[in-house]
């Protein structure tokens, strides 16, 4: 036998996240209030960074809009979901804490004897909102630490462990699990609770108590009983106690500082940024200058080149994020003018953030990072979550039931067809959110429900 050695050249595509998208997703994520410190903090580290005449990045020194137009009274964000009517907001989650949800969980870090990723496991508790609940993408993150998914995963369930319980969750119910699962291990919580989560999460939103009883093979009784403590001892938004002052006024102002404005005109309703951040900063003219001239000293013309790239970069991002912010709000305007008229959550048309996406051209991800935690200031003075011109899907349930029920049995309508013509009856979907809606209505596929006529 013979052995040889060969040498084998092999090109191989890799695909790698510009650090300016990943800059540009963390700002698009942030709060107006996130975002004024973060420019603050900018302008400080940056010098080729300058502020605008008459422009003031200091923590509440900018004028706020909502000064300009009448009051309204506290609203809270929309539950997600039929929930809102299930369970009741604790009156005292309202009351502001000095001490923030991440200052409450960084200082636990010290305490974790798992063995994790650290540096991953922080980076998470810096991208948990002040519900509570977790905004950054597994995928994302391993990407950022160059780690596996799977220790991604595991920093996860780290801080899902950590106080309060229900902290880092993605949703509403994986929110509700880890607190039912907890109070269940210290003894004080319902043996059908997290059952029920787990496998009756639409007739828990439905409250069927006969159905759950069917499914978990109990009585209405004990299924009665699990919803009601459901409702008194979980919480929607696990970090809603730990909010900071500034977020709730504490003479009962509005819950947040809005986003977006939106002012009725003769000409119809208008979108504006509360703040446009955008305008409010710009490169120093003269690092400009600078590094377009002529220097001998290579370091002194990299120092300025890189300082005049970060500045560029930084700014390049907070103006995608208003860019995005304000076609995010004109076609919510054109899409939910009958609500905005009426203020009746009834004219709410069934809006979902793959359907805005696909009629912005952006990816869903994006419309989740710009809407989450971002409020609107209505024509009344009213402050809403971007959140609640989303959902609202009674209505287009009620239309896909229908055109089901008066299908050609012999040729039912796959899901494309249907969401054709729902986006013809004003009910813009694409395909899969009408698949999702018809489990939710448990109608079977079209080849399923096929069959001749008798």
């Amino acid at each position: 036998m013979r052995l040889s050695q060969t040498i084998d050249a092999r090109l191989q595509q890799t695909q790698r996240i510009d650090p300016r998208q990943i800059l540009a997703s963390e700002i698009l994520a942030w709060s107006i209030g996130e975002l004024e410190a973060a420019v603050e903090r900018e302008l400080a580290e940056n010098p080729a960074l300058e502020a605008r005449d008459g422009e003031s990045f200091t923590p509440g020194a900018a004028s706020s809009p909502t000064s300009r137009h009448d009051s309204s009274s506290e609203r809270q964000p929309a539950l997600p979901s039929a929930l809102s009517a299930l369970i009741e907001e604790d009156p005292l989650e309202r009351v502001a804490s000095r001490q923030t949800l991440r200052d409450h969980l960084r200082a636990q870090l010290g305490q974790i004897p798992f063995e994790i990723r650290p540096d991953i496991l922080r980076y998470l508790i810096e991208t948990v909102d002040d519900r509570g609940y977790l905004q950054a993408d597994t995928q994302e993150t391993a990407e950022r630490f160059h780690a596996a998914p799977s220790a991604v995963e595991d920093a996860i369930r780290v801080l899902q462990v950590m106080d309060p319980p229900g902290v880092g969750a993605r949703d509403l119910r994986e929110c509700l699990k880890l607190q039912a699962e907890f109070l269940d291990q210290a003894g004080e919580g319902h043996p059908l609770a997290v059952k029920m989560i787990q496998r009756c999460w639409d007739e828990l939103i439905a409250r069927r108590e006969e159905k759950i009883a069917g499914r978990l093979k109990t009585t209405v009784k004990e299924a009665r009983g699990a919803l009601e403590f459901v409702q008194r001892a979980l919480t929607p938004y696990p970090g809603a106690s730990f909010r900071p002052s500034g977020t709730r006024g504490e003479s009962g102002g509005p819950p947040a500082r809005p986003d977006l404005i939106f002012l009725r005109t003769d000409a119809g309703f208008v979108v504006e940024l509360a703040r446009d951040f955008g305008q409010a900063i710009h490169v120093a003219p003269l690092w400009t200058r600078l590094v377009e001239g002529e220097s001998r000293d290579e370091a002194m013309k990299r120092y300025i080149k890189d300082h005049v790239e970060r500045a560029q970069t930084f700014l390049s991002s907070v103006e995608r994020r208003g860019r995005t912010l304000r076609a995010i709000g004109r076609e919510l305007v054109r899409c939910q003018a009958g609500f905005l008229e009426t203020r009746n959550r009834a004219f709410l048309r069934p809006l979902t953030r793959q359907s805005l996406a696909e009629i912005l051209n952006l990816d869903e991800s994006v419309i989740s990072r710009a809407v989450a935690d971002k409020w609107v200031q209505l024509p009344g003075g009213e402050i809403l979550p971007l959140d609640a011109f989303f959902g609202n899907s009674q209505a287009v349930r009620e239309a896909l039931v229908g055109l089901v029920n008066a299908e050609n049995i012999e040729r039912p309508y796959s899901d494309d067809e249907l969401a054709e013509i729902l986006t013809a009856q004003g009910f813009p979907l694409a395909r899969r959110t009408v698949a999702k809606y018809r489990g939710i209505e448990r109608i079977l596929p079209a080849r399923l429900r096929k069959r001749k006529a008798a």
